[in-house]
């Protein structure tokens, strides 16, 4: 996805210093963001082959060609690594999980630049191909592992849909959902006190806006987004949705119509796989600023106040 003037990576603003860090496959010790043993166990298993969630079984012809050596490189604070992953996941899509820690500036390596010259997540490496920008990483995983045609469908109108709604999120739900989320948590752990409450309101406003469009032009009174099956366009804008709820807004409190869409959704995928998926972005109300590299502070903080004034 193209980032604009939201976080590049999902969490994090813009370019910033790169500090001497390594990142490391999904099994190496995590930051403390609401993880332990038993989540490091579960993303240690989460490049095993195992029945899919949300697909059904494939062979390994079904699979593709060439699966071995897949690898995604995610940080799950990221709200589009978490549908990468999730999507993944679901569709039981061999991949070895590579974590990328933002709040350590893993993505600002010389290392990591190999991977993505752009230096963000999520991105992909399969053999010598790589890739960034997760809408082009989730259709390259959906074509070339043939998931299930409801994900991206084949007919011309309802994958129409899909695109529709991928071209429009990125300055809306995702632009709105992620200036709240920086507006209630991450500026007041950078500076260390609250925006004044007008910020806070404004930013709920706008994001409130942008709800009723997506209820009324996308929703409407359809299970999903392209009707009955949930697809790309649903896991794309529920994974966005979630991160001002982890700033403390639950905006499907007072929503009916988008807390169905949100249980249906999540079933779909798999309710586990989903809680899993979003344990570190839900807990993130614990994590302290000295969770983050000392030489990133003051360059977040600066960073992210232009974006939310």
């Amino acid at each position: 996805m193209t980032r604009g003037r939201t976080s590049p990576c999902g969490f994090w603003g813009a370019a910033a210093p790169s500090p001497p860090v390594r990142f490391g496959s999904g099994g190496a010790e995590r930051s403390r963001v609401g993880t332990g043993r038993e989540l490091r166990v579960r993303l240690r298993a989460a490049a095993r082959p195992r029945p899919g969630v949300c697909g059904t079984e494939r062979t390994g012809r079904e699979r593709g060609s060439s699966n071995m050596g897949l690898e995604l490189y995610l940080d799950l604070l990221s709200q589009p690594c978490r549908a990468v992953y999730i999507f993944a996941r679901c569709n039981n899509i061999p991949f070895e999980f590579k974590r990328v820690e933002l709040m350590k500036g893993q993505h600002k390596t010389e290392e990591f630049r190999k991977v993505n010259v752009l230096m963000k997540v999520p991105a992909l490496r399969d053999g010598s191909f790589t890739l960034a920008e997760s809408v082009a990483i989730l259709m390259y995983l959906a074509r070339k592992f043939k998931t299930p045609d409801h994900w991206y469908p084949s007919d011309l109108q309802k994958q129409a849909r899909v695109d529709e709604y991928l071209s429009w999120q990125q300055a809306h739900i995702r632009g709105k959902g992620s200036k709240l989320f920086l507006s209630k948590m991450l500026i007041p752990l950078l500076t260390g006190q609250p925006l004044p409450p007008e910020k806070v309101e404004g930013a709920t406003e706008e994001l409130n806006v942008v709800l009723n469009q997506f209820e009324e032009k996308f929703l409407q009174d359809r299970p999903f987004i392209v009707g009955n099956n949930v697809s790309l366009a649903d896991l794309v804008a529920l994974v966005e949705l979630m991160q001002p709820v982890a700033s403390g807004y639950n905006l499907f409190e007072e929503r009916p119509k988008l807390a169905e869409w949100r249980r249906r959704v999540e079933e779909a995928v798999g309710t586990q796989l989903f809680q899993e998926a979003h344990e570190e972005i839900l807990n993130a109300k614990n994590v302290t600023a000295d969770k983050i590299a000392p030489e990133l502070r003051e360059h977040f903080k600066q960073q992210l106040l232009k974006q939310v004034n």
